[in-house]
């Protein structure tokens, strides 16, 4: 019996285009397994990362950053968490980023003056403090808090809400929570990051009565009304002003002469036309 004769450039050809689907499917076999391998690797790490292209001297925020899962067998020691990010919250950067790159806390500048920390619109303010209202000097740089006004008459006390959410800039000279100020253990002042009718109000609050501040967790956004004062300064200024009885001003009108005499008598009033040697 006579077999067929086979081709051998067509037995060559078929083997060759087996061995390369053969080698795609181990490739991208391969390639699956450590694509796995590394999301199987431990639990995943919050970290902080550019939201969009950022220059150096930006300020750091919500709006310019998020936070991005990694496994934590590939943590970056000097990365910041995603739990820290109160602490370069505000902050400048010193270099440029990409979208998705990880902030180190290398690239944050934690030393820059004060004047450099405040928001474009924004304003600081630095208000007195002691033991009692500063919660025992435990405020830090970074740190949310609420203000209420102590106001005492006469007659009553009364505690108002002045301000919720305030963050605070610096406690005494200290604008990070890194920062050792040598020689003292405590600050007499704390200084707000506010809008320019805040502290205006602020200020008004400091000197008619006791302001208090009080720690806010940085994940509450729930914020109540914070009216009182105002409405409080407005009802005082309403009753002020119905005490107060209207004067009336008698209308003085000058005696009109029909003629002039020129020997009249002396007036309290020296008037002097041109020179007086004249």
């Amino acid at each position: 019996m006579n077999l067929p004769n086979i081709n051998k450039k067509f037995v060559a050809l078929l083997v060759s285009i087996l061995v390369g689907v053969l080698s795609i499917w181990g490739f991208k076999t391969a390639f699956d397994n450590k694509v796995e391998s590394m999301t199987q690797k431990g639990p995943g790490v919050a970290y902080v990362v550019a939201s969009k292209e950022l220059l150096a001297g930006g300020l750091i925020s919500t709006d310019t950053v998020s936070q991005r899962n990694i496994p934590s067998d590939y943590q970056q020691s000097n990365a910041v968490l995603a739990t820290d990010f109160g602490s370069i919250d505000g902050l400048p950067l010193k270099v440029d980023l990409k979208p998705g790159d990880i902030i180190m806390y290398s690239m944050v500048d934690t030393k820059k003056d004060i004047a450099k920390l405040i928001p474009l619109g924004r304003r600081a303010l630095t208000i007195p403090v002691d033991d009692e209202s500063s919660i025992s000097t435990m405020l830090k740089p970074g740190d949310l808090i609420d203000l209420m006004v102590t106001l005492q008459s006469a007659e009553k006390t009364a505690t108002v809400p002045l301000m919720q959410g305030v963050k605070i800039l610096a406690t005494g000279k200290q604008t990070d929570v890194s920062d050792e100020v040598s020689g003292t253990t405590g600050y007499t002042n704390i200084t707000l990051d506010v809008s320019a009718d805040d502290a205006k109000n602020i200020t008004l609050a400091t000197s008619m009565g006791r302001i208090s501040a009080i720690l806010r967790n940085p994940d509450d956004q729930v914020m109540s009304d914070t009216s009182g004062f105002i409405q409080l300064i407005n009802t005082q200024k309403e009753q002020a002003s119905k005490n107060v009885q209207p004067i009336s001003i008698p209308t003085i009108r000058p005696e009109i002469r029909s003629e002039i005499k020129t020997n009249s008598s002396r007036s309290d009033f020296n008037i002097i036309y041109g020179n007086k040697d004249e």
